[in-house]
This record gives structure tokens, sequence and C-alpha cells, in this order.
């Protein structure tokens, strides 16, 4: 069963799917890209950070509310770093289908973290 996907085929749907928390005024802007290396310029296309030293903080919601008691569950994403710089990444927090996404902060409880 696949609980989310998005591969961001749809033009700038993506941008109501995934709600910028307004916590913060000065979060990065996310922009629509295949990046500078990519196997199909369409069909690779994801989010793409576009400002250098900034904190990013957008949330997509599960299409359903599941429970893998007893399951193994399977969490991936794609990542490419393509700029150079010395101290950065990237990491999907899972949270608590109470988060309410434009106050969603670094601090804000999740349940799974990694990247």
């Amino acid at each position: 069963t696949v609980y989310f996907k998005d591969t961001f085929e749809d033009g700038d749907a993506w941008s109501e799917r995934w709600v910028q928390s307004t916590k913060r005024s000065d979060y990065g802007e996310f922009k629509i890209s295949a990046g500078n290396f990519y196997g199909d310029a369409e069909k690779d296309k994801g989010i793409q950070t576009s400002q250098n030293g900034k904190f990013y903080a957008r949330t997509a919601k599960f299409e359903e509310v599941f429970n893998n008691d007893g399951k193994s569950l399977v969490i991936q994403f794609s990542v490419k770093h393509e700029q150079k710089i010395d101290c950065g990444g990237g990491y999907v927090k899972v949270f608590p289908n109470d988060l309410v996404p434009t106050e969603m902060e670094g601090e804000s409880k999740f349940n799974i973290m990694f990247g």
C-alpha cells in the first residue's frame, strides 16, 4: 500500500498540496526543477531549494490516516545536493495527524525523522 507519493508532474498544483509554514517570515522558497542532472526533464522534476543559507518548511498530508502496528513501514525520498555548500542537507519528518501545517517549525512534535 502506498500512502503518499508525489511526482510533481502537475504544474503548480504541488504548491497547494505542500503547505508553506508561516511560523517564520524568513523561510526559503521552493521551486520545481529536474535539477542539473536528470534522465527525463519532465519525469524527474521535484521541489528544489532556490536560495542558499535558508531554512525551508513545507508539509504535505498523507492521503489517509494509517496504522502500521505489526507491519514494516518503508519511507523513501530522493535528494540531489547540487549546490557547493559546506553545511546543509535535506531530511524528512513524519508528523502526527494533528499538525497544523502553517504552524510547523523545527520544534514541532514528530513521529519519525531521517535524512
